[in-house]
């Protein structure tokens, strides 16, 4: 058979073909080529200062560091799998970078997790100020958001803090039966005694060890007495051990309500990642970013589930570690208390910041009903508020609540001894002690303050312009980059992770920049 009319273009393995330099092969426009450039311009001295010299010969930080970054950019965040694209020549861009070394999976994993905190921080830092000094990046709007991203641990073994309170409490009771009774056999013997209260403070595994040894003494003297050899043995094989699994576990929570027995320092978390989208708990860190024109301005990763609490910390640490101040912080509602406005006031800047009822107050509804609070008519004279059927509600008590930063709330109480035969009673309250209402004033200046700023036209485009700013950057991570699930385990490592995913974000969006 004859095939006179097919041709094929010449293919020989075999054959050397020009170029001989890698770099010729690489895009001009690819991110490798960013990532090269940015890092280049680094000054070594912010590398070398995490390097205490001696011992044999190691890879060049700056390489180390090019591979991981780029590594990132694709969607590789295995070491191995980064070691096998270098062994393997796989990757073209990763060769070039590495300038055809090759590191093992130890040795990157060893760079990532040892040399990495602070070396990342500065890094981010430093490819901050490039992008600020090139137009890329700026300061004056700062859009913050959190997201919570999976821990590497087990889903199904954690420590549940009221489970293990609960736990301890039940211990403590047998414990104190049982020193009770042995303690009371000693009150025959015309030896007093511990009082209620001396039972009740040995109840920690410190003091239980040292009860256990006073029997023990005891047991010398009294060698036959199975009742008190048979309390010991309980109290030291299962007493003991249990107090002090018990008060390691609290340790470990903290304030928190939870952790992963795999990654002690993850929280579980509920998230919205399953199918189903009714959310599930997890292990996870929450972590939060700010951004401007889709670059990450700054990143802190936290182990608490909420938003509120997370803020001043991280505008404190942008602020220690990256240098970052903005004038505007634009974030939604779930940052919206006083603490956080009353310490963006004292910082000097603009709080674009909804409350929690923000929305609902802007509806015709909430407007027209008589019995919401701020509808009512207040008399300053008589520190009194007016109710829709003009009935007086007088100041009862006042409270005090003081935060983990020092800031200190004050909510003052009103009440109505007038509800008796209203006509209104049934629609403005279920309470039989009749109506009664909290007002913290300070926190409704602020928030006055806030609902002016946000209805300027400013304060309506930066709002706006949140979603599509810091929401773009978690679309990025999860959807398109595929970043779900840390690899690594423990705060500190995870906070390496988020620091470079970011830089590969930033580097990134300047790629992209470059090419258009």
């Amino acid at each position: 058979m004859k095939h006179d009319h097919i041709s094929f273009l010449e293919y020989n393995i075999n054959q050397l073909m020009l170029p001989m330099d890698i770099s010729e092969l690489i895009p001009q426009h690819s991110v490798a080529r960013v990532v090269n450039e940015m890092i280049e311009r680094i000054p070594d001295n912010h590398f070398l200062r995490y390097y205490p010299g001696g011992g044999r010969s190691s890879y060049h930080p700056k390489m180390m560091t090019k591979i991981l970054v780029y590594a990132y950019t694709q969607k590789i965040y295995s070491g191995r799998e980064i070691a096998r694209q270098l062994e393997e020549n796989i990757s073209l861009p990763l060769l070039w970078l590495s300038a055809f070394q090759k590191p093992d999976f130890r040795t990157i994993n060893r760079f990532r997790s040892e040399r990495g905190k602070g070396l990342v921080e500065e890094l981010f830092k430093q490819v901050l100020m490039l992008l600020v000094e090139e137009g890329h990046v700026h300061l004056d709007d700062y859009f913050v958001d959190g997201t919570k991203i999976e821990a590497n641990a087990n889903r199904y073994t954690f420590v549940w803090k009221k489970s293990t309170e609960n736990y301890k409490k039940k211990l403590e009771t047998k414990v104190d039966q049982l020193i009770q009774h042995i303690d009371g056999i000693v009150a025959k013997e015309e030896i007093e005694p511990p009082s209620k209260e001396e039972t009740k403070s040995l109840i920690t595994s410190e003091k239980i060890e040292k009860k256990v040894q006073e029997w023990e003494k005891r047991l010398e003297q009294e060698p036959k007495n199975k009742e008190l050899k048979k309390a010991v043995k309980k109290m030291k094989t299962d007493f003991l051990p249990r107090s002090a699994k018990y008060e390691k576990q609290l340790a470990t929570c903290g304030e928190r309500n939870s952790y992963s027995k795999t990654d002690p320092d993850a929280t579980f978390m509920r998230m919205k990642e399953d199918h189903m989208k009714n959310g599930q708990l997890k292990p996870g860190y929450n972590v939060q970013m700010a951004s401007n024109d889709q670059f990450i301005l700054a990143y802190t990763v936290h182990q608490r589930p909420g938003d509120t609490r997370c803020l001043i910390s991280h505008l404190q640490e942008a602020k220690e570690k990256f240098g970052v101040k903005a004038k505007n912080v634009i974030a939604d509602a779930g940052y919206g208390s006083e603490e956080n406005y009353a310490y963006l006031e004292e910082q000097g800047q603009e709080a674009y910041v909804k409350y929690g009822m923000y929305e609902k107050e802007q509806t015709r509804s909430f407007k027209k009903n008589p019995h919401h609070q701020s509808n009512w008519v207040y008399d300053e004279e008589k520190d009194v508020f007016l109710c829709a059927a003009g009935k007086e509600l007088s100041f009862v008590s006042e409270k005090r609540q003081r935060t983990e930063f020092g800031y200190e709330s004050t909510t003052r109480i009103y009440q109505c001894r007038e509800c008796e035969g209203c006509p209104f009673r049934s629609t403005c309250t279920t309470s039989k002690h009749g109506r009664s209402t909290q007002v913290n004033t300070t926190y409704q200046q602020y928030k006055k303050k806030v609902q002016e700023r946000l209805w300027t036209d400013e304060g309506k485009q930066l709002y706006a312009k949140r979603k599509v700013d810091i929401e773009s950057v978690f679309g990025q991570f999860k959807g398109n980059r595929s970043f779900r699930r840390f690899s690594l385990r423990g705060l500190a490592k995870v906070s390496i992770e988020i620091g470079l995913i970011s830089i590969a974000h930033n580097l990134l969006k300047k790629a992209a920049r470059g090419a258009a």
